[in-house]
C-alpha cells in the first residue's frame, strides 16, 4: 500500500508505551491546541463553532488553561461570555426565549458527556479527536498486514478497550477482526499474570522478593481498561 504521514505516525506510536491511538490523540490534541491559541482565535468559523457549543468540555477547557496562553483565551472567552449574556437577555424578554435558552443548555450538558463528541454542538477539540480516532483506526485496519505495522502491533501493549471497540466497529474483514482479537487476548493474559504476580509479592511471605515488570501492572491495567489519562 502507498505509505503516507498517518501510516508513519501510527508506526511510531506503536513503539510507545500504552495504547497507540491514545498516544496519537494526545499528540494531535496538543498540536491542535497550540495552533488554535496562536493562529485561530480570531477565525470567524472557529468562533462560531465555539459559540454553538457554549465553549469546551471540562477536560479540554482545563488542558487549554494549562497551556497558559491567557491572551488567546481571554479573546475567546470575552466573545463567549458576551454571547451567553446576550442569550440570557433574550431569555428574559419572553417565555419562548427562556424555553430556547434552557433547551440549548440541556444540549450543551448532553454534549459534555462521553458520547457527546459525536453530536453537532460538541466541543471543538472533542470533534477533532473524533476525526483523529477515526483516521488512525482506519489506517491501522488498512495497513494491519503490512509487516512493519503487524510486527510493531504484536510487540506493543496493544489498544485500550475503548479504542479496540472503535477499531472493531469500523472493521468489516472477519480475518482481521479475529487476528486483532487473538493478539489482544494474548496481551490480556500476560496482564492478568502480571497482576497476580504483583498481588503475590504483596503477601508478607514473599515481601523479600524484588519487583520486576509486574510492578506497574495495576497502572497498565487502568490504561488498558479505560484508556490513557485525559482521553475519555
Amino acid at each position: 500500500m502507498e505509505k503516507h504521514l498517518s501510516y508513519f505516525a501510527l508506526s511510531d506510536a506503536l513503539k510507545e508505551k500504552g495504547c497507540p491511538i491514545c498516544f496519537l490523540l494526545k499528540k494531535n490534541t496538543n498540536k491542535s491546541m497550540d495552533a488554535f491559541l496562536y493562529e485561530q482565535v480570531n477565525d470567524p468559523g472557529i468562533r462560531k463553532v465555539i459559540r454553538d457549543s457554549f465553549g469546551f468540555c471540562n477536560r479540554h477547557a482545563w488542558q487549554l488553561r494549562n497551556i497558559g496562553d491567557g491572551l488567546g483565551l481571554s479573546i475567546i472567552y470575552e466573545d463567549l461570555v458576551g454571547t451567553i449574556l446576550g442569550q440570557i437577555r433574550e431569555r428574559n424578554k419572553s417565555r419562548g426565549g427562556q424555553k430556547n435558552f434552557l433547551a440549548k443548555l440541556e444540549l450543551v450538558k448532553d454534549n459534555r458527556k462521553s458520547d457527546g463528541k459525536k453530536t453537532k454542538f460538541a466541543c471543538l477539540f472533542c470533534k477533532r479527536e473524533t476525526d483523529v480516532e477515526k483516521r488512525y483506526s482506519e489506517v491501522l485496519i488498512k495497513s494491519f498486514y503490512e509487516p512493519e505495522i503487524f510486527n510493531f502491533f504484536k510487540k506493543s501493549e496493544g489498544l485500550c478497550l475503548p479504542h479496540l471497540l472503535t477499531l472493531l466497529e469500523g472493521c468489516t474483514d472477519r480475518k482481521t477482526i479475529d487476528e486483532i482479537i487473538g493478539i489482544e487476548s494474548e496481551k490480556l493474559e500476560v496482564l492478568v499474570q502480571d497482576l497476580k504476580e504483583f498481588q503475590r509479592k504483596h503477601d508478607y511471605r514473599f515481601s523479600g522478593e524484588k519487583y520486576g515488570k509486574e510492578s506497574d501492572a495495576w497502572i497498565r491495567a487502568t490504561e488498558k481498561l479505560f484508556g490513557s489519562n485525559n482521553i475519555f
